[in-house]
């Protein structure tokens, strides 16, 4: 069977949508430059180059009147209009908008004719589902970014219209004691629990809107614990990216993020960090930080690049709905709930009355569906005495127990045991990152169109099990006999090493001082993408084992002793189990339903720690946690607020 994919024009739309802001900005790989002379450099970049319209189109404008240049008239009606629409993701332009409100108190930076049509905006913006107008279109408020984005929107519009009676009758008052309920829960959430979107896209989102609320919530405690957060956000970002490119496991990836060389964050963590791209049009967070007084502390800049030492770094990230009793939660509480939703666990057993309840109560409905799922856990107890399988929803994020090993000539990062065998969404299960665009990675496609979710390069139809150590990933696909796509793939691109080479079942490459090799149980067949490019490393069959080993040059020499050491080890699948003999660290045990061993060992795929690195070992649910890199350290303590 051949599994060719062919140029669409749905293709070439979804990039046109994600392309570059115009004018080509340099990638730097090795830092530059102070960070105020990089928000002076960004400003100026996107003031000339960037998008005036779609959803970002109000930030373009930040950046206009923070170097002295004049708003402009119709990209500004144009995101008016966007918000008045009611369309999905206008929570992003609003919170522009807020911005620039909060800038023009400073300083008068919008015409009195532009600000009554963006006063007019916020005062009559529906800020959550609890208000009783109807939603005239779909509007995604449950996600954990959408929920935050709504919160820190009502609270600054409520903060600068106080007594001002808004369109659904509530004053401003009101809608800041209604937006301060929910957002201290988030914030507390995120620095005990992490982002559930966990290394995501979405960081350069929530990014901003924790600026947003470190500059301006005028609660000390929320403005502090926005500000903590944001510190922990960047120490995430510090730990996972390689030159600039955030190369790690992701809750919610996109293909843009992956195959065209830079990642949502690029612009971000060049700014924060002097490493990346501006190049994008993923600019939210660069905006809102390069006009806000937020800076990141030196600590986490050092980590940041702290490329020169080899780093293991593990984190426990977000939770199993299970264990929300042993964190003060219960699956009866509306605002409890709003965590589940948070992590797209809508349907869990223990969360799906409440989800049901909150959907008839408020008109919004993530799940319309929800007793038919209530009928196939009743099913389950009724034949088996008890429920066998509670991983029915594809965009839950559940715990994730992560491990990025950084060198300086790679990055490989894994989710260990991650719901294997369940039907997946966005989850980005491994990565090996020796560029920004030579990567490896793996996973079972989708769709071929990929502005839909799991496509063909990013997320996964049925989620693997993977575990590493160190520079070896194991990463077993074990697929339905319902599933349409009966295979799996890496993405390999040749053109993006310095070589690349097949040698039995094992394909190697290099990129300067970094090898990577990987192997496929299945045979392989290499083909060209969308682009023409030889990207793609097929396998057909629904049952398939890949090991990813990594290494360098200085720990092997030439690139020829390492092909020759690793394909010349022993690997023996039988069925989903492997045993691989790795030239590195030995003898590696793994299965479907079998322990992951290192030379008989059986190693630990859960961890207790939020934090387990060279800079910070901190326990998961800790609200203290010290961070500390030679003589710099930071010390976070969210029980003093």
């Amino acid at each position: 069977m051949k599994h060719i994919i062919t140029i669409s024009i749905l293709f070439i739309l979804s990039l046109l949508q994600t392309i570059q802001a115009k004018g080509k900005d340099e990638y730097w790989y090795t830092p530059k430059a102070s960070p105020e002379e990089r928000k002076e450099i960004f400003l100026k970049y996107y003031a000339e180059h960037g998008r005036k319209d779609f959803l970002t189109g109000i930030f373009n404008q930040i950046a206009r009147v923070a170097i002295g240049q004049p708003m402009e008239d119709e990209p500004t009606y144009k995101a008016i209009a966007l918000v008045r629409s009611n369309r999905d993701c206008n929570d992003f332009s609003i919170n522009g908008m807020l911005r620039l409100l909060y800038m023009d108190r400073e300083k008068t930076v919008i015409p009195i004719h532009l600000k009554k049509e963006i006063e007019a905006c916020v005062l009559d913006f529906k800020y959550w589902w609890d208000d009783g107008r109807r939603d005239t279109t779909y509007r995604c408020y449950h996600t954990e970014n959408h929920q935050a984005l709504y919160h820190t929107a009502e609270l600054l519009a409520g903060q600068l219209y106080k007594d001002r009676i808004f369109t659904n009758g509530m004053n401003g008052v009101q809608h800041v004691q209604h937006a301060k309920e929910r957002l201290e829960r988030w914030l507390d959430f995120r620095f005990r629990f992490g982002f559930s979107e966990w290394l995501s896209t979405y960081y350069e989102v929530e990014a901003m809107l924790l600026a947003n609320l470190y500059d301006y919530a005028e609660d000390e405690a929320i403005r502090k614990k926005a500000g903590m957060v944001l510190d922990l956000l960047m120490f995430d970002m510090a730990l996972n990216n390689f030159e600039g490119m955030m190369g790690s496991t992701s809750g919610r990836m996109y293909a843009h993020s992956l195959i065209n060389g830079s990642h949502n964050t690029s612009p971000l963590t060049k700014l924060m960090f002097g490493v990346g791209t501006f190049d994008r049009d993923e600019v939210m967070a660069p905006i809102a930080l390069s006009t806000s007084k937020y800076q990141c502390p030196k600590v986490i800049q050092e980590i940041a690049i702290d490329y020169q030492r080899p780093m293991l770094n593990r984190q426990r990230i977000s939770i199993n709905v299970e264990d929300a009793p042993s964190y003060g939660l219960s699956y009866d509480n509306e605002l409890d709930c709003h965590l589940f939703w948070g992590m797209q666990e809508f349907i869990h057993p223990l969360a799906i009355k409440m989800s049901k309840q909150i959907s008839e109560k408020y008109d919004t409905w993530p799940y319309r569906n929800y007793d038919q799922y209530i009928r196939k856990y009743e099913e389950q107890i009724k034949t088996y005495g008890k429920l066998v399988n509670s991983h029915l929803d594809r965009f839950a994020l559940s715990e994730a127990n992560v491990e990025t090993y950084r060198t300086p000539e790679y990055m490989l990062s894994s989710v260990q045991d991650y719901r294997p065998g369940a039907p997946g969404y966005q989850q980005h299960i491994w990565q090996a990152t020796l560029g920004n665009r030579a990567i490896v990675y793996t996973n079972h496609p989708g769709g071929k169109n990929l502005k839909y979710s799991p496509n063909y390069w990013a997320g996964n139809e049925i989620l693997p099990r993977a575990a590493q150590h160190k520079n070896v990933v194991v990463c077993i696909y074990n697929i339905p006999e319902n599933q349409k796509n009966d295979y799996t793939h890496a993405y390999f691109p040749k053109n993006d090493f310095d070589e690349v080479l097949t040698k039995g079942n094992w394909t190697f490459g290099r990129k300067k001082g970094g090898y990577v090799a990987l192997y496929s149980q299945n045979a392989t067949t290499y083909q060209a993408g969308e682009r023409g490019d030889i990207c793609d490393l097929l396998a057909s069959g629904r049952q398939n084992i890949w090991i990813c080993e990594t290494g360098t040059k200085t720990e092997w020499g030439d690139f020829t002793k390492f092909v020759n050491a690793i394909s010349s080890a022993k690997v023996s699948c039988q069925e989903l189990n492997v045993n691989y003999t790795s030239p590195s660290i030995g003898n590696v045990t793994f299965g479907w339903q079998s322990p992951f061993t290192i030379k008989g060992k059986e190693q630990e795929l859960r961890w207790k720690y939020r934090y387990d690195n060279p800079y910070c070992k901190a326990l998961f649910n800790s609200r203290k946690i010290e961070i500390k890199k030679g003589s710099e350290k930071l010390i976070l303590d969210s029980t003093k607020l």
